[in-house]
């Protein structure tokens, strides 16, 4: 039997992408991702594209950044994308999928209060910056005992469930980002990526919620201005954590939804960098992606359920969350 095809093997890919992911949390791109797994024009375009630009969601947000309105199905978009392809695989080459949900700080306050006060933050994979000013918001946890506020009342609100103890507001001595391709919060163009990046939910109506709280961010990030430097992980992080330990605080490194687009070997390396390291490392990944925190995690015999995501301290499982920011379940650990 002979090899599958390149188009073949990235058709495959699309199709699961469309069954797993796309029919939960679009529709819109469920139904995109069957077309172009269909198109055998589209599928060669991509072949000779890596890995990381074949990615469905980011061809996606391409999309829809080169003018191909959400809300046609694909019988009526197909030759739209056909016509934008160059601008189309153009994004895909320069730019990557960097959504930076603000509301995952929710998820990740918890462990922030559990560390020696005061921090110094850096974060992997900054993005723009919307995670790096954690005390310019408020937070709504819905708890079992009822509604709980954290912060300033009058700031932009963070809203989740909480399974476990109500955390208290850390204190931020400072902070700074890295990011391989840093966006600005000043910058129209990289704003509005980050709206496309956005799932579109329905019949590829814009998800609302999500675009305000973007539109939040982005005000702190351009009152504000975090720092993002440009650097990989690999080789910036140390540089980071050694201009965070000048600050008397504890130095703190996490990252949220960003080891996944690194390769394995990547992975390895960036454990081994942060074992070595006295930073204390907070993890907000895929259960799949730092196998050490899975193993341990298994280990607890703590049911992930609809769980996306595994927060870790120091790969030791610290809780279970939802991707996107919706809920955290604290661990007995």
């Amino acid at each position: 039997m002979e090899d599958e095809t390149a188009e073949a093997v990235i058709a495959t890919r699309w199709l699961r992408f469309a069954e797993v992911e796309g029919d939960l949390r679009s529709p819109r791109y469920a139904d995109w991702a069957r077309g172009l797994a269909g198109d055998v024009d589209l599928l060669a375009r991509l072949a000779p594209l890596t890995r990381i630009e074949q990615q469905p969601n980011l061809v996606l947000s391409a999309m829809r950044f080169a003018g191909v309105d959400a809300r046609l199905p694909w019988r009526e978009a197909q030759a739209i994308v056909h016509e934008r392809w160059d601008a189309i695989e153009a994004c895909v080459r320069t730019r990557r999928t960097q959504t930076n949900e603000a509301r995952r700080l929710a998820t990740l306050l918890p462990a922030f209060a559990s560390l020696p006060q005061p921090l110094a933050i850096v974060e992997v994979g900054a993005s723009m910056g919307l995670c790096l000013q954690p005390s310019r918001w408020s937070y709504a946890y819905e708890t079992a005992a009822g509604e709980h506020v954290l912060g300033d009342p009058a700031a932009p609100r963070l809203e989740a469930r909480l399974d476990g103890p109500v955390p208290r507001m850390p204190e931020i001595a400072w902070s700074a980002g890295l990011d391989i391709h840093p966006l600005a919060a000043a910058s129209d163009d990289d704003v509005r990526w980050l709206e496309t990046l956005i799932w579109p939910i329905g019949d590829g109506e814009p998800h609302r919620e999500r675009l305000e709280r973007l539109h939040a961010a982005v005000a702190i990030a351009r009152e504000h201005g975090p720092t993002v430097r440009e650097g990989d992980l690999l080789d910036g992080t140390t540089a980071l954590v050694d201009e965070a330990r000048d600050r008397a605080a504890t130095t703190v490194v996490f990252h949220t939804a960003v080891l996944a687009y690194v390769t394995a070997e990547g992975r390895a390396a960036f454990a081994e960098t942060m074992r070595g390291s006295d930073a204390r490392w907070i993890s907000n990944e895929g259960l799949g992606v730092l196998p050490d925190v899975r193993a341990r995690l298994d280990a607890l015999d703590a049911s992930p359920g609809a769980a996306d995501f595994c927060i870790a301290v120091d790969e030791r499982p610290f809780a279970l969350a939802d991707a996107h920011g919706g809920w955290v379940r604290l661990l007995e650990c």
